[in-house]
């Protein structure tokens, strides 16, 4: 095989549906020989985008196939996926990540031993919160390799100048001693360990790479660990980096605007600043990156992604839609809909999806980064006997189960206090066989008995 020129980076358009045309190309290239998907790994973002390139393999295959491993990098058991693209034998041991309730348990402590020292003590319940935020900020700074000297250094408004140190002070305090806690204990932050070994996985593959090929997909985190990841795959002989609608039509002007310039900031809340920062960090432009060619029959019109790109253009380039014609604003069976309150909207999303499925005879899918919505949804297609496969899973605490373990922890929280102890006998779950009317009846009359003052705790108060 020649030697490469340069990285191996490519992108599917939006007009394209991403799993379907990436599976199309791999399909391609190494589908013919049987054992060639088997030997391949795809990196993909999560385990959502994981099933959804499994389905897409399936509705692909005329028959039987060997998938490639399909390994998730952003999920919490990444672990375990991921050491599997190593050499168990020559891979140096990781220590393993510190329980994240037992995380929070030792910062809540290490955080009310520092607000002792200032004499401003706060309860166990104070505690847990401000640990939560003290975890998650550790997370973020050990994500982008960041140190505590990083923090300190930020420029802050003087209306919050006096918060944000008194604030800094008690992060610093607890930032300094946490590492020699977690070393104690033979531990180390989950963030860190996932660095670890993505940064051993990129180590191992650049002086060694695997026989088959490894395709990263749809990946678009810029956390430093990550990109020299996808930095190694995309300079090896059989890597590839196939990104998600990356816009290769927007002018340069508009790119440049999106990662700003010496004297005006990025337009970090725009849709391509990631994908701008992801390139800038792979060492590459616009112009190192290959359109994907292959395609499915799930793809619309190509204008569709010009359009989308003029849609999309950064505040200070809108003027240009006066003049776009009619191919450059084309949004072919896009359809918008303003509606009153959230409770039309969802009751409008749920009569559409019922029109397509009963109507026109087709699959239906609605894509939404709001639960709430999704939830309201789901309740409106239920009460039409439709059934709606939401792929973010259900709530625990929705569930009967769930509501019952919360009323259980309710009720001993409250010490048997008459409602929450009312609130558990009589959920459907408990006592539900043939006796239940018998129960339910003997609840009613514990419930009239202790109706007046409340009783004293536990169950010798009941």
């Amino acid at each position: 095989m020649p030697e490469r020129r340069g990285p191996s980076i490519y992108t599917i358009p939006p007009h394209r549906a991403f799993s379907d045309a990436l599976v199309a190309g791999i399909l391609s290239l190494y589908g013919k020989d049987p054992l060639g998907l088997a030997r391949g790994t795809i990196i993909v973002p999560n385990n959502r985008a994981k099933q959804a390139i499994a389905e897409a393999f399936v509705r692909q295959s005329e028959g039987g196939l060997l998938l490639p491993r399909l390994v998730p990098v952003g999920d919490s058991d990444l672990g375990e996926q991921v050491g599997l693209a190593l050499d168990p034998i020559a891979a140096e041991p990781i220590p393993a990540a510190i329980v994240p309730l037992q995380r929070q348990l030792m910062l809540a402590q290490l955080i009310q031993q520092a607000k002792a020292l200032d004499f401003d003590p706060i309860d166990s319940a104070q505690a847990m919160r401000l640990a939560f935020d003290f975890g998650h900020t550790l997370d973020q700074l050990t994500v982008e390799e960041k140190s505590l000297t990083d923090l300190t250094g930020l420029v802050v408004d003087q209306d919050v100048s006096e918060h944000w140190q008194k604030a800094l002070d008690l992060f610093t305090r607890v930032f300094q001693s946490w590492p020699d806690t977690l070393a104690s204990r033979g531990l180390i932050d989950g963030t860190d360990r996932k660095n670890r070994q993505l940064n051993a996985v990129a180590r191992s593959w650049s002086t060694a790479p695997p026989s088959g090929f490894v395709i990263a997909a749809g990946i678009s985190t810029t956390a430093p660990a990550i990109t020299n990841l996808l930095k190694t795959i995309s300079r090896m002989d059989n890597g590839r980096v196939v990104l998600a609608g990356l816009d290769l039509t927007m002018p340069d002007t508009e790119w440049q605007a999106i990662g700003g310039y010496e004297d005006e900031p990025a337009i970090e809340s725009h849709p391509q600043f990631h994908l701008h920062l992801l390139l800038a960090r792979l060492g590459v432009t616009r112009a190192d990156v290959q359109t994907w060619r292959w395609g499915s029959g799930a793809d619309a019109r190509a204008n569709r992604t010009r359009a989308i790109s003029n849609a999309l253009a950064p505040a200070e380039f809108t003027r240009k839609w006066i003049g776009l014609g009619k191919a450059e604003r084309d949004l072919f069976r896009v359809k918008a809909m303003e509606t009153a309150n959230p409770a039309d909207e969802a009751q409008a999303i749920a009569l559409a999806l019922r029109h397509a499925i009963e109507i026109d005879d087709n699959t239906a899918a609605l894509v939404t980064p709001d639960r709430d919505l999704a939830r309201r949804v789901s309740a409106h297609l239920h009460r039409w006997g439709i059934a709606a496969d939401d792929s973010a899973g259900q709530s625990l605490t929705t569930t009967p189960i769930g509501t019952l373990i919360l009323s259980l922890v309710s009720a001993l929280a409250d010490r048997l206090a008459p409602v929450g102890l009312l609130a558990l006998l009589k959920h459907p779950l408990v006592q539900g066989d043939q006796e239940r009317q018998v129960w339910l009846d003997g609840a009613r009359r514990l419930d009239r008995s202790l109706r007046g003052p409340r009783p004293a705790q536990d169950i010798a108060g009941v």
